[in-house]
């Protein structure tokens, strides 16, 4: 051949290049307030022990979750202590250490002039947040919040607001968890937990002993917010209701699966 560095030349082109070696997945979850990610901590702390870089948003400083037998007043103090305890708690889990926004507890939805400012500033800070990690998947609260405290609801409608609009480094695997209808008890007094349908919870991510025992670990982290035995209690009560696996609803109608990713 008369030409044989340009014939190397078109032979390289046209060969695949090598893609560079892929990473660990990394799941981001976003939850408002310090001891929100108890609802999936047994989910965490299993993504975590099988190696998924595992993040924790907290949108607010928690300031205003008082409780009588921690007698620390709402404000400052309190939310200096609440994200010591979130930083416990993701070390209990095993996974990074929180990610604390820093907007004030029990503000999101505020009035204000023009109306939209005080989530348009949330948005802002998740959409910065999503181009900084990249994640796999995300994990955020449901439109009913758990059991319906406006900051849960708020957080997870700008969350899903950020994915459906395709903000950089949103991925589409969007999850909100949920307790299945069929496993919740009945209520009398205390939390009142929002059920869900089980045919909508389509995504049944199991965890092992040792990762319901890093959840309550986690939980024992929360001082502030829970005394000895409602930590037991607490605990109990996911034990039974999740029955080994965290049940998610897919934003995006994925089939049955036992993993976000």
């Amino acid at each position: 051949m008369r030409y044989p560095f340009l014939a190397l030349l078109l032979i390289l082109s046209a060969a695949p290049s090598a893609s560079p070696a892929e990473g660990p997945h990394t799941l981001l979850a976003v939850f408002a307030h310090p001891d929100d990610e108890t609802l999936v901590a047994p989910l965490l702390a299993a993504y975590a022990r099988r190696g998924v870089r595992v993040q924790l948003a907290i949108v607010t400083d928690g300031e205003k979750g008082t409780q009588a037998h921690a007698a620390i007043p709402a404000g400052p103090e309190l939310a200096k202590v609440r994200a010591e305890e979130a930083r416990c708690s993701c070390r209990a889990l095993g996974i990074e250490p929180p990610i604390l926004l820093g907007f004030k507890d029990g503000e999101l939805g505020k009035q204000s002039r023009p109306p939209w400012v005080p989530l348009a500033e949330v948005q802002a800070e998740l959409a910065k947040l999503l181009a900084r990690a990249r994640p796999d998947a995300v994990i955020t609260f449901g439109p009913e919040g758990a059991y319906g405290h406006p900051d849960h609801r708020l957080v997870g409608a700008v969350v899903t607001q950020l994915v459906q609009a395709g903000a950089d480094g949103a991925p589409a695997r969007l999850f909100y968890p949920g307790l299945p209808k069929d496993r919740l008890p009945q209520r009398e007094g205390g939390i009142p937990w929002s059920p869900t349908d089980p045919q909508f919870l389509t995504v049944r991510v199991p965890y092992e002993a040792a990762d319901l025992a890093a959840s309550r670990a986690a939980l024992t982290c929360h001082k502030s917010q829970f005394r000895a035995e409602e930590v037991e209690s607490l605990t109990q009560f996911m034990a039974q209701v999740l029955g080994g696996r965290v049940y998610l609803r897919p934003w995006f109608g994925a089939a049955k699966a036992d993993d976000v990713f």
